[in-house]
């Protein structure tokens, strides 16, 4: 199974920076649909959009639409829950009675599970009892199916960043590794929000945090020939190796 990912497209109609991350969110498009093997589905990590305008997820919409395979995307700190679901509606949902968009997909070799850790007291990630214990049932269901995890914020410390730990506390996390705990089907789990390439772990579980699509939010080192051009990864799972996973740039636009 291969899964394209991308992150933090921050799809903006208002900045000046809003038709570049346009083209970059373009760009991406179609050098995955370019790829000699197809992935078998895209997953978002979030902030889709930047402001969370209806205007802005039709714009998305229109350009992911050309997409040759499936897309699957995860809320954001700068996404609206109902916009994003009613744009990209996906899975079985697993807390319908409540605004939490979260959700599964058992339609792949690897079943998938979107979270949800958005926080109603800013931008930084909670996990509350609620999304735990929906975690948590969905985990029990069938141990036997490896199974992966995409969210936004990531779980782990950073350092280099300007926020080292990217949840509003401690407790949130621990209720998600508690969830976690005792399910060694789960393989990895995959992140945006940091905009940059980093690791770590949550319960034994790997975890990456990718840079953003959108270049002008990007933060880290890079090398020369990266810098310039949309970012995305690449993750292949194999029964026994698990995944392995790298990150590409977009092909030269003059190639396309």
């Amino acid at each position: 199974m291969i899964i394209a990912q991308i992150s933090d497209t921050h799809i903006d109609l208002d900045c000046p920076e809003g038709a570049a991350r346009i083209r970059e969110l373009e760009w991406c498009v179609a050098d995955i649909n370019r790829l000699d093997v197809l992935p078998d589905v895209v997953i978002h990590t979030g902030d889709v959009v930047h402001n969370g305008k209806p205007e802005e997820y039709r714009e998305v919409a229109r350009i992911v639409g050309e997409l040759r395979c499936p897309l699957l995307v995860a809320a954001g700190n700068r996404d609206d829950r109902a916009t994003l679901r009613a744009t990209f509606p996906a899975g079985h949902d697993l807390l319908p009675d409540t605004p939490f968009a979260q959700y599964r997909v058992e339609d792949y070799p690897v079943r998938l599970i979107a979270l949800d850790t958005l926080s109603d007291n800013g931008n930084q990630g909670d996990f509350c009892a609620v999304r735990a214990d929906s975690l948590r049932a969905v985990l029990a269901e069938d141990t036997d199916k490896p199974t992966a995890i995409f969210m936004h914020h990531p779980p782990f410390d950073i350092p280099e960043s300007d926020f080292p730990f990217q949840f509003d506390s401690r407790d949130a996390v621990a209720l998600m590794s508690g969830a976690l705990d005792g399910h060694g089907h789960v393989v990895r789990a995959f992140c945006g929000h940091s905009h940059r390439d980093v690791s770590g772990t949550i319960s034994g579980v790997e975890i990456s945090s990718m840079p953003s699509v959108a270049i002008d939010r990007r933060l880290g080192d890079y090398p020369e020939a990266q810098r310039a051009r949309p970012l995305y990864r690449l993750h292949q799972f194999t029964k026994g190796d698990g995944f392995v996973s790298e990150t590409r740039a977009c092909s030269d636009q003059s190639t396309m």
